[in-house]
């Protein structure tokens, strides 16, 4: 199933590239060839392997059984291959060798990018809901982030670290049945504080990027105002960054960490103490 997918693949966006050039060339379908002769164009075999013996003005395209250089032969062009080896290439191909490893490598960044994108689609719903529904606490949170980001982040590991351990002393409960509502009741807490706080740090984000930063700027502004614009924004810069193969997961997890912390800090932005204060009574 994987092979016949990436031979789709190749057959839909790489074969085009042998076939980009106006010159006839030369293709073949179910035998090997053996160029022993100059080719002027791009020479494309399926199910076969090819033999070079002269030069290939053009590309070449094998899917079958390998490339194999012999004598005088080179490729002035691109080498695409997938099946089989090329042997005795070093030096004889002007332009680039595309193997089976860049095929399997590009069809894993395709998904990748896809899963990433479908999950900022859900992150933007969840962010629109909740600048519509809590414009006011998400701008409270934001100004928290922004005022104190190392108490913010601090709070955040010692939260996550909290939630992890209680998860592992929970799980020891379930076969007394008492650590499966505490599990699920700890893993809905954690999950609502992680997407309120995340949509805090877009805010928070959005803020520092593209707020107005006098009353005037603000008024005189038509877009790029109100909570529900610097979420966006904060969403589209972070989703970018997420979009990069080491950064992003780095900066995401410190967002989470952020959000974790403000989401505790600010009580979801409602700035309410935890616990009863104690007041003395009066006289």
């Amino acid at each position: 199933m994987r092979r016949n997918a990436l031979l789709l693949v190749s057959l839909l966006f790489v074969a085009p590239l042998a076939t980009a050039s106006s010159e006839p060339g030369m293709q073949s379908f179910g035998h090997s060839v053996t160029i022993d002769q100059p080719v002027k164009g791009d020479v494309q075999v399926y199910g076969g392997a090819a033999t070079v013996r002269d030069v290939i003005d053009g590309d070449l395209f094998v899917f079958g059984e390998g490339v194999t250089f012999e004598g005088k032969g080179r490729v002035t062009g691109n080498v695409i291959w997938f099946g089989g080896q090329v042997t005795n290439g070093e030096g004889r191909i002007g332009g680039r060798l595309y193997s089976p490893t860049s095929f399997e490598s590009a069809a894993a960044a395709m998904t990748r990018n896809a899963v990433i994108l479908s999950l900022l689609v859900v992150w933007l719903i969840a962010a629109v809901i909740l600048a519509l529904m809590s414009g006011r606490e998400l701008r409270l949170s934001s100004i928290e982030v922004r005022s104190s980001p190392l108490h913010c982040f601090a709070l955040g590991l010692v939260a996550m670290t909290s939630f992890v351990l209680s998860a592992i002393v929970f799980s020891y409960l379930i076969p007394y049945l008492v650590g499966i509502p505490l599990l699920a009741a700890l893993g809905v807490f954690a999950m609502l504080t992680k997407v309120y706080g995340t949509i805090a740090v877009f805010h928070a984000v959005g803020t520092l990027v593209a707020g107005s930063r006098t009353r005037d700027q603000l008024a005189r502004r038509k877009w790029l105002r109100g909570d529900l614009a610097m979420v966006v924004v904060g969403l589209l810069i972070l989703g970018a960054i997420r979009m990069l193969p080491v950064v992003g997961p780095l900066v995401w997890g410190c967002a989470s960490v952020f959000g974790v912390g403000v989401a505790l800090a600010t009580k979801f932005g409602r700035r309410e103490p935890w616990f009863l204060v104690w007041r003395p009574a009066d006289a």
